[in-house]
């Protein structure tokens, strides 16, 4: 497995494993409107166009893309693995990948609004609770930091 950044020939292939996995994974913690709010964000355009304002990557095996974190300053956005996918250390990967690139460009302390979904895998890479809030698209959602 590759860990590398998001190129535009990779958006269409992206948005559909955002999307699936959005599907799959929330389904169980948000409300189908919430889930749809979200579908309807991860376009390919929007990746695109997103990709100009934060650092995308990907990991990929060959050319299947399997998982995809972002940055922007200093909050890790989008991260998200294929649900066949899951479990096998390839969202830690994306995030050593993140930390050590945010390292690189000055940055002592990484954000993240974590999914309830995504809470417990972020605790578990050492991120800490800062605060329970609500997102009047997506509803309940976790912020979490750490120091680098």
């Amino acid at each position: 497995m590759k860990i590398r950044k998001f190129l535009q020939s990779d958006a269409a292939e992206l948005s559909k494993l955002m999307r699936e996995t959005v599907v799959k994974s929330n389904s169980a913690d948000y409300s189908k409107e919430a889930v749809r709010c979200l579908v309807d964000e991860y376009t390919a355009e929007r990746l695109i166009k997103d990709s100009k304002k934060m650092h995308i990557f990907v990991a990929s095996e060959e050319s299947k893309l399997l998982g995809t974190i972002s940055l922007v300053g200093d909050r890790v956005s989008r991260m998200f693995v294929l649900p066949e996918f899951q479990g096998q250390k390839i969202g830690s990967k994306l995030i050593r990948c993140v930390e050590k690139f945010a390292k690189k460009e000055g940055k002592t302390i990484l954000r993240v609004r974590s999914s309830l979904t995504a809470y417990g895998f972020y605790q578990k890479l050492g991120y800490q609770k800062t605060r329970r809030a609500s997102n009047k698209f997506v509803g309940p959602i976790v912020w979490m930091k750490k120091e680098l």
